[in-house]
């Protein structure tokens, strides 16, 4: 995150410079675009997980979860973020900018973790399909997201707990920024780092991961055993859980490097935030384009209420159709 002010007034960082300037509305109307359309493809995706039974298991439960973290990640940047960019008001309480940092960076950092999850989950159902639902039960589920949300509420205590490690929304440098803090300062937070750190391994973790699935995806199409209605439902599942790493890793690498070099060019840094929201608009966007089921019924799904049921073959167990092919 980038440094805004050299004064030691507590908090100076998440004020706005007090007169507003083309750029600044330029930024918040940018800023506005990318977390409405984020917003609106994210509850597009929960509504056609939840009304599409072909979404109505680990994979779905997961995929909610993970765009229900990215949509509440959003929600302050629509509500404080836009209207402190576009207004540039002095005297905000640092407070608020401090909060809208904890809230939408907390919840981006649990969707993080759930894209790990989803990945992990299609090297499983394309890898050992018969101990799928085994291992993704119902039980097993809640208690890997339940998990990962509360490992997401310990780290963000941990801004907190440990001194002089704040972050919080510069309406300025329309970015999170490092909260100067009295006394002896460090320039940045460390935990900060640690948490970006952490994030990009787990990306580049996952990356291998979806390596392995892909490999063995290559080794089924050679089998002949890729026809399989199932089977092709699987591939789409693993593309998407595969862009939505690759978006990620795109945005944390570039997070990592505009740090690194503590760039004080305004779009560079700008970016560092606009990135990790075009990064969600582009994981719900690949739910939408590459499942026909969601394509074919988007309409219904705006304005249908109720579950809306597949044909037959969608209706089977995936799982037990792929395992009963591998076997012959």
């Amino acid at each position: 995150m980038a440094d805004a002010s050299e004064t030691s007034a507590f908090g100076q960082e998440v004020q706005g410079r007090g007169r507003v300037t083309s750029t600044d509305l330029i930024a918040g109307a940018v800023m506005f675009t990318l977390t409405t359309t984020a917003i609106l493809l994210g509850v597009l995706n929960v509504i056609a997980i939840k009304r599409l039974s072909v979404f109505h298991n680990a994979f779905g439960w997961f995929w909610a979860t993970r765009t229900l973290g990215e949509i509440g990640s959003n929600i302050p940047l629509i509500l404080y973020a836009v209207p402190m960019t576009i207004l540039q008001p002095k005297d905000i309480p640092p407070e608020l900018g401090i909060a809208c940092y904890s809230i939408s960076h907390s919840l981006a950092y649990g969707a993080c973790v759930m894209h790990q999850i989803v990945s992990l989950n299609r090297c499983v159902a394309v890898c050992s399909p018969v101990r799928y639902h085994y291992i993704f039960s119902k039980r097993n589920c809640m208690i890997l997201t339940s998990a990962v949300w509360i490992e997401v509420a310990i780290v963000g205590l941990l801004y907190h707990v440990f001194p002089c490690n704040l972050l919080g929304y510069s309406p300025q440098l329309y970015a999170f920024t490092y909260v100067k803090c009295s006394g002896t300062n460090p320039g940045h937070s460390a935990v900060g780092t640690m948490v970006n750190r952490v994030c990009f391994s787990f990306c580049a973790l996952t990356a291998s991961v979806d390596f392995i699935t892909l490999i063995k995806i290559v080794r089924i199409h050679m089998r002949k055993v890729s026809k399989s209605v199932h089977f092709q439902r699987e591939i789409r599942f693993f593309v998407q859980s595969a862009l939505q790493n690759i978006t990620m890793m795109v945005a944390l690498t570039w997070i990592v490097w505009i740090n690194n070099t503590k760039s004080h060019d305004t779009f560079l840094t700008a970016m560092t935030l606009d990135s990790i929201i075009i990064a969600h608009i582009v994981n719900a966007l690949v739910l939408i384009v590459l499942n026909r089921e969601v394509r074919s019924r988007f309409w219904k799904l705006v304005f249908f209420k109720g579950e809306l049921s597949e044909s037959p073959v969608f209706q089977k167990n995936a799982v037990q159709t792929i395992s009963l092919q591998l076997r012959k």
